[in-house]
């Protein structure tokens, strides 16, 4: 199986990449530096080009507080386009598997433990990191709707 793991130098992303090559498969590993993510046209082509069976997308932009806080724009706009992106490419190349990835960050900010699936979007989101949840709670909408 050919795999395209998007995000393949962070930390979920890599570890995802090096299981599915310690498996057998082959792994085209994506990051900033083989691919622009936010241009649509550029994703395309290397979808098409790779021909992935599966793609998982671990990509995102990623900060602490501080970040959070100071570029709230660029963290929604940015993670919406990067996955937008990979699914349109994805959906339009007919690729059958998508792995969308998220995190904890996108429950809400008082979640009870452990964290069960359906507690999203039952309560207010961590105000430094809501721009980054709701670009991934919005991703996860994308691919129920691709489905």
């Amino acid at each position: 199986m050919i795999v395209l793991v998007a995000g393949s130098s962070g930390l979920a992303g890599s570890a995802i990449a090096l299981a599915f090559e310690n498996q057998g498969h082959k792994v085209i590993r994506v990051n900033r530096n083989v691919v622009d993510l936010l241009d649509l046209d550029a994703t395309r082509n290397l979808v098409l080009d790779t021909k992935p069976d599966l793609i998982v997308d671990a990509a995102a932009r990623v900060g602490g507080i501080g970040a959070n806080n100071s570029f709230p724009v660029e963290f929604l706009v940015e993670n919406i386009r990067m996955q937008t992106n990979l699914m349109e490419s994805a959906h339009a190349t007919k690729v059958k598997k998508f792995v969308f990835l998220g995190s904890s960050c996108i429950y809400p900010r008082e979640c009870s433990q452990p964290i069960k699936e359906e507690y999203l979007l039952t309560g207010p989101l961590e105000s430094t990191n809501s721009a980054y949840a709701i670009a991934k709670i919005t991703g996860i909408e994308l691919v129920k709707s691709y489905r």
